[in-house]
Protein backbone atom coordinates (compact mmCIF):
# COMPACT_ATOMS: atom_id res chain seq x y z
CA UNK A 1 0.00 0.00 0.00
CA UNK A 2 2.67 2.57 0.44
CA UNK A 3 4.23 1.80 -2.97
CA UNK A 4 0.39 2.45 -4.51
CA UNK A 5 0.85 5.57 -2.27
CA UNK A 6 4.07 6.36 -3.19
CA UNK A 7 3.14 6.45 -7.16
CA UNK A 8 -0.59 7.34 -7.33
CA UNK A 9 -1.07 9.40 -3.68
CA UNK A 10 -4.40 10.04 -3.09
CA UNK A 11 -5.79 8.72 -6.54
CA UNK A 12 -7.30 5.53 -5.81
CA UNK A 13 -8.54 4.97 -9.13
CA UNK A 14 -5.04 4.67 -10.26
CA UNK A 15 -4.46 1.56 -7.71
CA UNK A 16 -4.61 -1.77 -9.56
CA UNK A 17 -6.08 -3.66 -6.93
CA UNK A 18 -6.12 -6.71 -8.60
CA UNK A 19 -2.66 -6.60 -7.99
CA UNK A 20 -2.97 -5.65 -4.26
CA UNK A 21 -4.92 -8.42 -4.14
CA UNK A 22 -3.31 -10.98 -5.23
CA UNK A 23 -0.33 -9.41 -3.83
CA UNK A 24 -1.66 -10.10 -0.14
CA UNK A 25 -2.32 -13.52 -1.08
CA UNK A 26 1.13 -14.38 -1.85
CA UNK A 27 2.49 -12.54 1.47
CA UNK A 28 -0.33 -14.68 3.44
CA UNK A 29 0.90 -17.89 2.23
CA UNK A 30 1.96 -19.42 5.76
CA UNK A 31 -1.92 -19.12 6.57
CA UNK A 32 -3.41 -20.81 3.60
CA UNK A 33 -0.31 -23.70 4.40
CA UNK A 34 -1.45 -23.64 8.03
CA UNK A 35 -5.14 -24.19 6.83
CA UNK A 36 -4.58 -26.92 4.30
CA UNK A 37 -2.75 -28.77 6.88
CA UNK A 38 -5.39 -28.39 9.06
CA UNK A 39 -7.58 -29.85 6.70
CA UNK A 40 -5.20 -32.79 6.38
CA UNK A 41 -5.05 -33.90 10.29
CA UNK A 42 -8.30 -32.13 11.43
CA UNK A 43 -10.67 -34.70 13.03
CA UNK A 44 -13.48 -31.86 13.04
CA UNK A 45 -15.74 -32.37 9.82
CA UNK A 46 -17.17 -28.73 10.32
CA UNK A 47 -13.80 -27.16 10.56
CA UNK A 48 -11.73 -28.73 7.67
CA UNK A 49 -15.26 -27.88 5.56
CA UNK A 50 -14.73 -24.26 6.51
CA UNK A 51 -10.68 -24.57 5.51
CA UNK A 52 -11.59 -26.05 2.44
CA UNK A 53 -14.34 -23.10 1.35
CA UNK A 54 -11.45 -20.36 2.52
CA UNK A 55 -8.93 -22.29 0.82
CA UNK A 56 -11.46 -22.45 -2.49
CA UNK A 57 -12.33 -18.90 -2.36
CA UNK A 58 -8.63 -17.78 -1.83
CA UNK A 59 -7.88 -19.94 -5.06
CA UNK A 60 -10.88 -18.77 -6.71
CA UNK A 61 -10.11 -15.09 -6.22
CA UNK A 62 -6.06 -15.60 -7.17
CA UNK A 63 -6.92 -16.82 -10.73
CA UNK A 64 -9.59 -14.40 -11.33
CA UNK A 65 -7.01 -11.67 -10.45
CA UNK A 66 -3.94 -12.92 -12.07
CA UNK A 67 -6.24 -13.56 -15.50
CA UNK A 68 -7.14 -9.90 -15.10
CA UNK A 69 -3.87 -8.80 -14.99
CA UNK A 70 -2.76 -10.81 -17.49
CA UNK A 71 -6.11 -9.71 -20.28
CA UNK A 72 -5.11 -6.39 -19.63
CA UNK A 73 -1.24 -6.55 -20.19
CA UNK A 74 0.73 -8.59 -22.46
CA UNK A 75 1.49 -12.18 -22.26
CA UNK A 76 5.50 -11.30 -21.26
CA UNK A 77 4.16 -9.40 -18.66
CA UNK A 78 2.44 -12.90 -16.58
CA UNK A 79 6.24 -14.01 -16.48
CA UNK A 80 6.54 -11.41 -13.96
CA UNK A 81 3.63 -12.84 -12.22
CA UNK A 82 4.57 -16.59 -12.57
CA UNK A 83 8.38 -15.59 -11.11
CA UNK A 84 7.29 -15.75 -7.55
CA UNK A 85 5.81 -19.00 -7.14
CA UNK A 86 8.55 -20.33 -9.57
CA UNK A 87 11.29 -19.25 -7.39
CA UNK A 88 9.31 -20.40 -4.53
CA UNK A 89 8.98 -24.19 -6.31
CA UNK A 90 12.59 -24.02 -6.80
CA UNK A 91 13.82 -22.74 -3.42
CA UNK A 92 12.15 -24.65 -1.49
CA UNK A 93 11.94 -27.97 -3.20
CA UNK A 94 15.61 -27.89 -4.92
CA UNK A 95 17.94 -25.54 -2.79
CA UNK A 96 17.07 -26.41 0.36
CA UNK A 97 17.53 -29.93 0.15
CA UNK A 98 20.94 -29.85 -1.50
CA UNK A 99 22.27 -29.41 2.39
CA UNK A 100 22.81 -32.87 3.42
CA UNK A 101 24.74 -31.97 6.39
CA UNK A 102 22.26 -32.12 9.53
CA UNK A 103 24.65 -30.25 11.98
CA UNK A 104 24.19 -27.04 9.58
CA UNK A 105 21.19 -27.76 8.17
CA UNK A 106 18.86 -25.91 10.24
CA UNK A 107 21.46 -22.73 10.55
CA UNK A 108 21.63 -22.31 7.02
CA UNK A 109 18.40 -23.10 6.21
CA UNK A 110 17.48 -19.90 8.25
CA UNK A 111 19.72 -17.55 7.08
CA UNK A 112 18.71 -18.79 3.53
CA UNK A 113 14.90 -18.47 4.24
CA UNK A 114 15.48 -14.70 5.84
CA UNK A 115 17.21 -13.97 2.93
CA UNK A 116 14.98 -15.38 -0.11
CA UNK A 117 11.90 -13.94 1.59
CA UNK A 118 13.77 -10.53 1.82
CA UNK A 119 14.10 -10.79 -1.50
CA UNK A 120 10.82 -11.41 -2.54
CA UNK A 121 9.28 -9.20 -0.55
CA UNK A 122 11.22 -6.76 -2.28
CA UNK A 123 10.08 -7.92 -5.84
CA UNK A 124 7.07 -8.36 -5.20
CA UNK A 125 6.56 -4.48 -3.92
CA UNK A 126 8.99 -2.83 -5.80
CA UNK A 127 9.23 -4.12 -8.91
CA UNK A 128 5.27 -5.63 -9.90
CA UNK A 129 3.98 -2.29 -8.98
CA UNK A 130 5.54 -0.26 -11.36
CA UNK A 131 5.51 -2.88 -14.15
CA UNK A 132 1.64 -3.18 -13.76
CA UNK A 133 0.69 0.15 -14.01
CA UNK A 134 -3.51 0.92 -13.63
CA UNK A 135 -2.51 3.69 -16.38
CA UNK A 136 0.23 4.49 -18.52
CA UNK A 137 0.60 8.30 -18.13
CA UNK A 138 1.30 8.18 -14.62
CA UNK A 139 4.11 10.04 -13.32
CA UNK A 140 6.22 8.24 -10.63
CA UNK A 141 9.80 8.72 -8.82
CA UNK A 142 11.60 5.84 -9.60
CA UNK A 143 14.48 6.69 -6.94
CA UNK A 144 11.80 7.66 -4.02
CA UNK A 145 10.01 3.63 -5.01
CA UNK A 146 13.80 2.23 -4.51
CA UNK A 147 14.40 3.94 -1.11
CA UNK A 148 11.25 2.59 0.19
CA UNK A 149 11.81 -0.78 -1.58
CA UNK A 150 15.44 -1.01 -0.14
CA UNK A 151 14.18 -0.34 3.65
CA UNK A 152 11.00 -2.46 3.63
CA UNK A 153 13.13 -5.19 3.04
CA UNK A 154 15.98 -4.05 5.47
CA UNK A 155 12.93 -4.05 7.75
CA UNK A 156 11.80 -7.34 6.60
CA UNK A 157 15.16 -9.49 6.94
CA UNK A 158 15.54 -8.63 10.60
CA UNK A 159 11.86 -9.64 11.06
CA UNK A 160 12.12 -12.80 9.40
CA UNK A 161 15.43 -13.28 11.72
CA UNK A 162 13.95 -12.49 15.28
CA UNK A 163 11.18 -14.70 13.72
CA UNK A 164 12.90 -17.85 12.95
CA UNK A 165 15.44 -17.28 15.84
CA UNK A 166 12.21 -17.48 17.91
CA UNK A 167 10.90 -20.49 16.36
CA UNK A 168 14.42 -22.44 16.32
CA UNK A 169 15.66 -20.86 19.81
CA UNK A 170 18.60 -23.03 20.84
CA UNK A 171 19.28 -25.17 18.09
CA UNK A 172 20.78 -21.77 16.19
CA UNK A 173 22.88 -21.43 18.90
CA UNK A 174 24.13 -25.22 18.83
CA UNK A 175 24.57 -25.39 15.04
CA UNK A 176 26.64 -22.21 15.41
CA UNK A 177 29.02 -23.35 18.07
CA UNK A 178 29.53 -26.54 16.55
CA UNK A 179 31.02 -24.79 13.08
CA UNK A 180 34.18 -25.10 13.83
CA UNK A 181 37.26 -24.04 11.98
CA UNK A 182 39.69 -25.79 9.34
CA UNK A 183 42.96 -24.93 8.66
CA UNK A 184 44.79 -25.70 5.06
CA UNK A 185 47.97 -28.16 5.80
CA UNK A 186 50.53 -26.93 2.73
CA UNK A 187 53.09 -28.65 4.21
CA UNK A 188 52.31 -32.25 2.93
CA UNK A 189 55.18 -33.69 4.97
CA UNK A 190 53.50 -34.27 7.73
CA UNK A 191 50.84 -35.82 6.10
CA UNK A 192 53.40 -39.33 5.29
CA UNK A 193 53.10 -40.18 9.10
CA UNK A 194 49.53 -40.67 9.08
CA UNK A 195 48.18 -43.65 8.96
CA UNK A 196 45.43 -44.64 7.31
CA UNK A 197 45.50 -41.73 5.01
CA UNK A 198 43.34 -39.08 6.09
CA UNK A 199 39.68 -39.81 3.85
CA UNK A 200 37.69 -37.14 2.29
CA UNK A 201 35.29 -34.71 4.38
CA UNK A 202 31.88 -36.27 4.76
CA UNK A 203 28.86 -34.66 6.61
CA UNK A 204 28.05 -38.42 7.67
CA UNK A 205 31.49 -38.51 9.80
CA UNK A 206 30.61 -34.66 11.69
CA UNK A 207 31.16 -33.52 13.69
CA UNK A 208 35.13 -33.65 13.71
CA UNK A 209 37.06 -33.78 16.66
CA UNK A 210 40.28 -30.89 16.97
CA UNK A 211 43.11 -32.24 15.29
CA UNK A 212 41.38 -34.49 12.34
CA UNK A 213 42.90 -34.35 9.23
CA UNK A 214 40.46 -34.34 6.33
CA UNK A 215 41.12 -34.22 2.61
CA UNK A 216 38.22 -31.77 0.47
CA UNK A 217 38.53 -30.92 -3.24
CA UNK A 218 42.04 -32.00 -3.51
CA UNK A 219 43.70 -30.09 -0.08
CA UNK A 220 44.56 -31.42 3.47
CA UNK A 221 42.64 -29.58 6.36
CA UNK A 222 42.94 -30.03 10.39
CA UNK A 223 40.04 -29.38 12.51
CA UNK A 224 41.45 -26.36 15.12
CA UNK A 225 38.03 -26.18 17.04
CA UNK A 226 36.84 -28.99 19.70
CA UNK A 227 33.66 -29.50 17.48
CA UNK A 228 33.52 -28.98 13.52
CA UNK A 229 30.55 -29.65 11.13
CA UNK A 230 31.35 -27.09 8.46
CA UNK A 231 33.23 -28.19 5.26
CA UNK A 232 37.05 -27.14 5.48
CA UNK A 233 36.33 -26.11 1.42
CA UNK A 234 33.60 -23.38 3.17
CA UNK A 235 35.61 -19.55 2.95
CA UNK A 236 36.37 -18.14 6.51
CA UNK A 237 34.48 -14.78 5.58
CA UNK A 238 31.95 -16.33 5.38
CA UNK A 239 31.80 -18.95 8.41
CA UNK A 240 33.32 -15.95 10.81
CA UNK A 241 30.40 -13.64 11.16
CA UNK A 242 27.79 -15.97 11.07
CA UNK A 243 30.08 -17.98 13.82
CA UNK A 244 30.64 -14.54 15.30
CA UNK A 245 27.19 -12.77 15.35
CA UNK A 246 24.70 -15.66 15.89
CA UNK A 247 27.33 -17.86 18.13
CA UNK A 248 26.07 -15.40 21.39
CA UNK A 249 22.11 -14.77 21.92
CA UNK A 250 22.78 -11.07 23.74
CA UNK A 251 24.91 -10.33 20.64
CA UNK A 252 22.54 -11.17 18.33
CA UNK A 253 20.11 -8.87 20.11
CA UNK A 254 22.19 -6.43 19.45
CA UNK A 255 23.05 -6.08 16.19
CA UNK A 256 19.15 -6.77 15.61
CA UNK A 257 18.38 -3.37 17.94
CA UNK A 258 21.35 -1.46 16.30
CA UNK A 259 20.03 -2.36 12.62
CA UNK A 260 16.87 -1.48 13.66
CA UNK A 261 17.94 1.98 15.41
CA UNK A 262 20.00 2.65 12.26
CA UNK A 263 16.81 1.96 9.96
CA UNK A 264 14.88 4.36 12.60
CA UNK A 265 17.64 7.28 12.45
CA UNK A 266 18.21 7.19 8.47
CA UNK A 267 14.00 7.46 8.81
CA UNK A 268 13.81 10.56 10.85
CA UNK A 269 16.18 12.34 8.97
CA UNK A 270 14.33 11.73 5.50
CA UNK A 271 11.07 12.97 7.58
CA UNK A 272 13.07 15.69 8.69
CA UNK A 273 14.83 16.51 5.09
CA UNK A 274 12.07 15.15 2.86
CA UNK A 275 9.25 16.77 1.21
CA UNK A 276 7.33 13.26 1.21
CA UNK A 277 7.49 13.20 5.16
CA UNK A 278 4.36 11.53 5.36
CA UNK A 279 5.47 8.21 3.66
CA UNK A 280 8.90 8.21 5.63
CA UNK A 281 6.59 8.83 8.99
CA UNK A 282 4.37 5.58 8.51
CA UNK A 283 7.64 3.63 7.66
CA UNK A 284 8.51 4.99 11.20
CA UNK A 285 5.44 3.05 13.01
CA UNK A 286 6.34 -0.94 12.37
CA UNK A 287 10.28 -0.13 12.53
CA UNK A 288 9.84 1.48 16.21
CA UNK A 289 7.57 -1.18 16.91
CA UNK A 290 9.63 -3.95 16.29
CA UNK A 291 12.52 -2.42 18.12
CA UNK A 292 11.07 -1.59 21.33
CA UNK A 293 9.49 -5.11 20.78
CA UNK A 294 12.73 -6.72 20.73
CA UNK A 295 13.98 -4.42 23.01
CA UNK A 296 11.45 -5.24 26.07
CA UNK A 297 10.28 -8.77 25.07
CA UNK A 298 10.92 -11.21 27.87
CA UNK A 299 10.45 -14.22 26.89
CA UNK A 300 12.01 -15.21 23.28
CA UNK A 301 12.91 -18.41 23.00
CA UNK A 302 16.51 -16.99 21.38
CA UNK A 303 17.27 -13.93 22.87
CA UNK A 304 15.55 -14.09 26.51
CA UNK A 305 14.37 -17.72 27.16
CA UNK A 306 12.27 -18.26 30.32
CA UNK A 307 13.21 -18.64 33.16
CA UNK A 308 12.88 -22.19 34.36
CA UNK A 309 12.29 -22.69 38.36
CA UNK A 310 14.52 -25.86 39.13
CA UNK A 311 13.32 -26.23 42.81
CA UNK A 312 9.54 -26.04 41.25
CA UNK A 313 10.21 -29.07 38.94
CA UNK A 314 12.39 -30.42 41.46
CA UNK A 315 9.51 -31.15 43.40
CA UNK A 316 6.79 -32.25 40.46
CA UNK A 317 8.96 -35.02 39.88
CA UNK A 318 9.52 -35.98 43.35
CA UNK A 319 5.87 -35.96 44.08
CA UNK A 320 5.07 -37.47 40.69
CA UNK A 321 7.00 -40.74 41.03
CA UNK A 322 9.10 -41.64 44.21
CA UNK A 323 9.85 -44.80 43.08
CA UNK A 324 10.41 -44.63 39.13
CA UNK A 325 12.82 -41.51 39.77
CA UNK A 326 14.80 -44.21 42.76
CA UNK A 327 15.34 -46.21 39.86
CA UNK A 328 16.82 -44.11 37.48
CA UNK A 329 19.02 -42.78 40.64
CA UNK A 330 19.75 -46.33 41.48
CA UNK A 331 18.79 -46.09 44.86
CA UNK A 332 16.56 -48.24 46.72
CA UNK A 333 14.61 -46.68 49.27
CA UNK A 334 14.52 -43.09 47.53
CA UNK A 335 15.48 -40.73 45.40
CA UNK A 336 19.54 -39.59 45.98
CA UNK A 337 19.53 -36.00 47.72
CA UNK A 338 22.85 -35.35 45.74
CA UNK A 339 20.84 -36.55 42.57
CA UNK A 340 17.35 -35.61 42.69
CA UNK A 341 18.10 -32.30 39.99
CA UNK A 342 17.65 -32.73 36.69
CA UNK A 343 19.48 -35.20 34.91
CA UNK A 344 20.16 -34.84 30.81
CA UNK A 345 20.70 -38.36 29.15
CA UNK A 346 22.47 -39.80 31.85
CA UNK A 347 22.39 -43.31 30.45
CA UNK A 348 23.32 -42.84 26.90
CA UNK A 349 25.74 -39.52 26.84
CA UNK A 350 27.63 -39.79 30.51
CA UNK A 351 26.86 -38.77 33.95
CA UNK A 352 25.75 -35.39 33.34
CA UNK A 353 23.54 -33.59 36.26
CA UNK A 354 23.10 -30.82 37.80
CA UNK A 355 21.81 -30.34 41.41
CA UNK A 356 19.11 -28.09 41.98
CA UNK A 357 19.59 -24.51 42.58
CA UNK A 358 20.88 -23.86 46.51
CA UNK A 359 21.59 -27.74 47.46
CA UNK A 360 24.50 -28.73 49.01
CA UNK A 361 25.93 -30.80 46.05
CA UNK A 362 26.93 -28.83 43.34
CA UNK A 363 28.81 -30.94 41.17
CA UNK A 364 28.88 -28.69 38.13
CA UNK A 365 31.05 -26.19 39.71
CA UNK A 366 30.12 -22.60 37.66
CA UNK A 367 26.72 -24.68 36.69
CA UNK A 368 23.19 -23.70 38.42
CA UNK A 369 23.43 -22.98 41.56
CA UNK A 370 21.81 -20.24 43.81
CA UNK A 371 23.19 -18.37 46.75
CA UNK A 372 23.86 -19.62 50.32
CA UNK A 373 20.61 -19.64 51.31
CA UNK A 374 19.12 -21.31 48.43
CA UNK A 375 17.35 -19.00 46.72
CA UNK A 376 15.39 -19.66 43.74
CA UNK A 377 13.99 -18.15 40.87
CA UNK A 378 15.16 -15.88 38.24
CA UNK A 379 18.53 -15.25 40.52
CA UNK A 380 19.01 -18.92 40.33
CA UNK A 381 19.28 -18.89 36.17
CA UNK A 382 20.87 -16.29 33.61
CA UNK A 383 19.76 -15.38 30.57
CA UNK A 384 23.17 -15.37 28.59
CA UNK A 385 24.00 -18.79 27.47
CA UNK A 386 27.51 -17.81 26.36
CA UNK A 387 29.42 -20.66 27.63
CA UNK A 388 27.17 -23.26 25.85
CA UNK A 389 28.00 -26.90 24.49
CA UNK A 390 31.24 -26.77 22.92
CA UNK A 391 31.91 -30.01 23.23
CA UNK A 392 29.27 -33.11 22.56
CA UNK A 393 29.65 -36.88 21.57
CA UNK A 394 31.40 -38.40 19.04
CA UNK A 395 31.86 -42.05 17.77
CA UNK A 396 31.33 -43.57 21.39
CA UNK A 397 28.78 -44.44 23.97
CA UNK A 398 30.38 -41.96 26.46
CA UNK A 399 31.09 -38.21 26.29
CA UNK A 400 34.62 -38.74 27.84
CA UNK A 401 35.98 -35.17 27.78
CA UNK A 402 33.49 -33.52 25.94
CA UNK A 403 30.76 -33.74 27.78
CA UNK A 404 32.67 -32.56 30.75
CA UNK A 405 33.53 -29.53 29.37
CA UNK A 406 29.30 -29.26 27.52
CA UNK A 407 28.07 -29.55 31.25
CA UNK A 408 30.66 -27.33 33.27
CA UNK A 409 29.57 -24.71 30.48
CA UNK A 410 25.98 -24.69 30.75
CA UNK A 411 23.98 -22.01 32.93
CA UNK A 412 21.03 -21.79 30.88
CA UNK A 413 18.41 -25.24 31.27
CA UNK A 414 16.36 -24.81 28.67
CA UNK A 415 19.58 -23.93 26.88
CA UNK A 416 20.86 -27.58 28.33
CA UNK A 417 17.69 -29.25 27.68
CA UNK A 418 17.21 -28.77 23.76
CA UNK A 419 20.98 -29.68 23.41
CA UNK A 420 20.10 -32.79 25.16
CA UNK A 421 17.38 -33.47 23.11
CA UNK A 422 18.86 -32.42 19.63
CA UNK A 423 22.01 -34.53 21.12
CA UNK A 424 19.75 -37.56 21.19
CA UNK A 425 18.45 -36.39 17.90
CA UNK A 426 22.24 -37.05 16.63
CA UNK A 427 23.47 -39.36 17.97
CA UNK A 428 21.05 -41.62 18.80
CA UNK A 429 20.62 -44.10 22.41
CA UNK A 430 23.93 -46.17 21.34
CA UNK A 431 26.25 -42.77 20.92
CA UNK A 432 26.97 -43.17 17.37
CA UNK A 433 25.51 -40.59 14.43
CA UNK A 434 23.02 -41.61 12.16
Amino acid sequence: MLQNYNISRFNFYNYNCHLIVLTTFFFAQRIWFFLWRVTQFSDAHRLRFACHIVLFLVLLDSLYCGMQLVLKDSLVCSLYLATPLMSSVFFYHVYLKTNTNVFTAELFSMLSRCLYHSLETAYCIGILPLKFLQYEYIYFDTSRCMVLTAFVTAHNFLSFLCLELHCLGSEVLQQTRMLGEWRWIADLSRLKSLSPKPAEWTSLNCPYPRGAVVRSKGRYYEAMAMLNTCAPSSPSHRIYPIAYVLGDSQRTKAFVLAGLLLLNLVLVLLILKSNQWSMYAVMLIPNCGHFLYVKFRLSHAFFNPAHLNLRQLQWDMSAGGTSQHSKLNGAAGGPNRHNSGLSFSGNHHGNCRAAPCGGNSDPLAGGWHGDGDGAVGEDCVTNHPDDVVENMAYGSNHLADAEVAACLHCPNPLFMSAVSASTMFFYGSSGAPY
